[in-house]
């Protein structure tokens, strides 16, 4: 049975890789923040699951007290609160890099980092998730290192600061209206089941990710989806006609870039390919959270 440390356990894509992997028989040792931070998982699972603070622990210290096989780093600071440039370099940069160093160290089997599709000089956030790419690359000729960029993930139950969830939200309460951009702006976007998915591709085949560079892979489904097709296909799928859609009301921010293209081409040569269109997966959505 083998160990993964879990950074950002008690996030969004943190606890569908937990249970993913818990499912499996690994062991999960979840970092949280403080213990104000509610990691969850299933009672069968319990069993497998160590949780640590680290208000209270150093880091050094998880890594002296247990065998650890795999790093999977999904801690991030998105900025979308207004926090400071600070807490983002902190977050980002930082944590990440102590995380790393200490996984040389103890000679750790896999690191694995979930990174953005988006380019740097987009905001704050793309930015210091770039300069760690930085710091993959400088240790990576000593532990192998696989970088998960990933563009827009979405699934039930989100947290609304998520474009799709925020939309779920204003549509379910019937707002008298959206401010949009035009939304001619297509991106990638890819269900959370496919996202957990690939990650299981990388920690079963780890053995295919060498030592000398930085592994990238590319998490997407090939298929682009123009922001205003997404919100007319979730307002209908919804059944919402009370929500006035007024694209062109918000402008394009600073750098927007109006097309990504996503290389799946790296995930695909392990076997992995995503099995959830947009459409099934709001359909999915819409399903789990009883919504009509």
């Amino acid at each position: 049975m083998k160990t993964i440390l879990l950074t950002g356990a008690t996030g969004y894509l943190g606890g569908y890789l937990s249970d993913h992997f818990l499912s499996k028989n690994y062991k999960i040792i979840a970092l949280c923040l403080n213990k104000k931070e509610v990691f969850n998982c299933k009672n069968i699972y319990e069993k497998n699951v160590k949780r640590y603070y680290l208000d209270t622990t150093e880091l050094q210290t998880i890594f002296k007290e247990n065998a650890i096989n795999i790093v999977i780093h999904t801690a991030t600071l998105y900025g979308k609160n207004k926090e400071s440039i600070e807490n983002m370099i902190q977050t980002n940069v930082i944590f990440p890099l102590k995380v790393i160093s200490l996984a040389v160290d103890y000679k750790i089997e896999l690191f694995i980092n979930t990174d953005t599709i988006l380019n740097k000089d987009i905001n704050a956030y793309s930015l210091t998730k770039n300069h760690f790419i930085d710091w993959i690359s400088h240790f990576s000729h000593k532990i192998p290192c696989a970088n998960m960029k990933l563009d827009h993930f979405y699934g039930p139950n989100d947290k609304p600061v998520k474009f799709i969830a925020w939309l779920i939200e204003q549509f379910k309460n019937n707002v008298e209206f959206i401010n949009l951009t035009e939304g001619s702006q297509t991106r990638d976007f890819i269900y959370i089941d496919d996202v957990v998915n690939a990650y299981d591709y990388i920690v079963k085949r780890h053995d295919k990710i060498c030592t000398g560079k930085i592994n990238t892979f590319e998490v997407g489904t090939n298929v682009k989806t123009s922001i205003k097709d997404l919100v007319i296909t979730l307002q209908s799928l919804m059944n919402n006609k009370k929500t006035k859609l007024k694209f062109g009301s918000v402008p394009y921010r600073d750098n927007e870039v109006l097309e990504y293209e996503v290389n799946t081409s790296a995930l695909r040569s392990l076997g992995w390919k995503p099995k959830t269109l947009l459409k099934q997966g709001l359909e999915n959505i819409l399903k789990i959270e009883g919504i009509k």
